[in-house]
């Protein structure tokens, strides 16, 4: 962490997010299973088995809200993602320039906490994007000094259109 930067948790009141891991809901031999998406599926923790996908899709909505995950990914088949959920406290990160402080500020939509700050705009942008990355945050917004939205950076689950019908996702 450099001499620029603040990893301030409560400059607005709040605690930082929950750094947890997306859900996935897919067919198994079991059948449908609400789990965390991790990259070795073989690690992740499974959160329930359901016998329909409704009942499933249900599951993780219930815990996306009350455990605070960022997203829930809804598979089609084993390679391919149908839809992504996205919990609407991980929708969007701004990158935005504070009167008051006189930094770029790092913070959620809400504005309950400061991922970081600095000086510069591309430091500023360098922990969003960080902060994006480590708490799956679907948006980064890049603000100029007046406001106005000058870059947006998807997720890359959006970036890479897992969900499109022709794309196969390798985990």
């Amino acid at each position: 962490m450099s001499n620029n930067r603040s990893a301030v948790g409560h400059l607005g009141g709040g605690d930082a997010p929950p750094c947890k891991q997306p859900l996935e809901v897919i067919e198994t031999e079991q059948g449908y299973v609400c789990r965390e998406f991790r990259r070795t599926p073989e690690e992740a923790t499974i959160f329930s088995v359901h016998r329909r996908r409704m009942e499933a899709m249900a599951a993780a909505s219930d815990r996306l809200e009350a455990d605070r995950h960022p997203c829930t990914l809804r598979w089609d088949s084993e390679t391919s993602v149908g839809d992504v959920y996205w919990n609407d406290l991980f929708s969007t990160l701004r990158v935005t320039y504070s009167q008051l402080l006189k930094k770029w500020l790092v913070v959620p939509e809400g504005e309950r906490y400061v991922f970081g700050s600095a000086s510069a705009v591309k430091q500023a942008y360098e922990y969003g994007k960080q902060a994006q990355e480590q708490f799956d945050f679907k948006e980064l917004a890049v603000h100029a000094r007046d406001g106005s939205i000058e870059k947006t950076v998807e997720h890359p689950f959006l970036r890479e259109s897992i969900t499109d019908a022709n794309v196969k996702f390798n985990r």
